[in-house]
């Protein structure tokens, strides 16, 4: 495999603009360099793209999707985590979080085992960077499309054998208002997880409670949250 990756003649997508007549140098799937107008860059053993003025962006990454390419994380199956992990590549997601959704403790067990094995065995796809639990403690109401009969409240005896069965979660969305919630956020805050608001009906004074036991991140923050007023297909604040 060719660990050099030159690509020229492309429109460059910098944090604040959009640069031209650049030419970006790959090595080892790291930006390398970035060469001037006029500047000669060596080509000898690298791959050269010509980009043909096309836009050239910095891999995307994703911290929550349920899949892609018509496949689940919730399959069940190693296939579907690559399967979805080749989708995205496809379409400039370079590494992404496999996103669950409220399930049994059982299914959760057996996600685990399955990202390992998919870990291993994914060559081709946006690279796995972590599970992402979504869920199962959430709010009734805001459960969106979330099966209401798996939800429940955070109990130690529960998340404590989560936590313990898989090294690979780093990210975990739950609703703070629940019972317990707010020491399951020391928790996760402890082992350096990211605690992360989702399908909630928390009020303001109970989020700046959450922000202080660790909750530092919000899950799509104007869909199945509290204080937004739904009007058939439209959502007011």
């Amino acid at each position: 495999m060719n660990n050099r990756i030159i690509i020229k003649n492309g429109k460059l997508i910098f944090p604040d603009e959009i640069k031209e007549n650049l030419t970006l140098v790959c090595e080892n799937g790291k930006i390398a360099r970035i060469s001037n107008p006029g500047e000669m860059v060596p080509e000898t053993g690298a791959r050269v793209i010509d980009a043909q003025n096309k836009y050239v962006s910095s891999g995307f990454i994703d911290i929550h999707t349920h899949g892609g390419g018509g496949h689940d994380f919730m399959d069940g199956t190693v296939e579907a985590y690559l399967g979805a992990a080749e989708t995205h590549a496809k379409h400039g997601t370079t590494a992404l979080l496999p996103t669950t959704l409220t399930s049994t403790f059982e299914e959760l067990m057996q996600t685990f085992s399955i990202y390992q094995q998919a870990v291993q065995k994914n060559t081709k796809g946006a690279k796995f960077l972590g599970l992402h639990l979504e869920g199962p403690y959430f709010a009734y109401n805001q459960r969106g499309a979330q099966d209401p009969k798996y939800l429940r409240n955070p109990e130690p005896e529960e998340y404590n054998k989560i936590l313990a069965a898989s090294n690979d979660i780093v990210r975990w969305s739950l609703a703070p208002e629940l019972p317990g919630a707010f020491d399951f956020g020391k928790v996760l805050t402890s082992q350096n997880i990211l605690t992360s608001i989702a399908h909630s009906d928390a009020i303001y004074e109970e989020v700046l409670e959450a922000y202080q036991a660790g909750f530092t991140h919000v899950t799509h923050l104007y869909s199945a949250m509290s204080t937004v007023t739904r009007r058939n297909a439209f959502r007011y604040a």
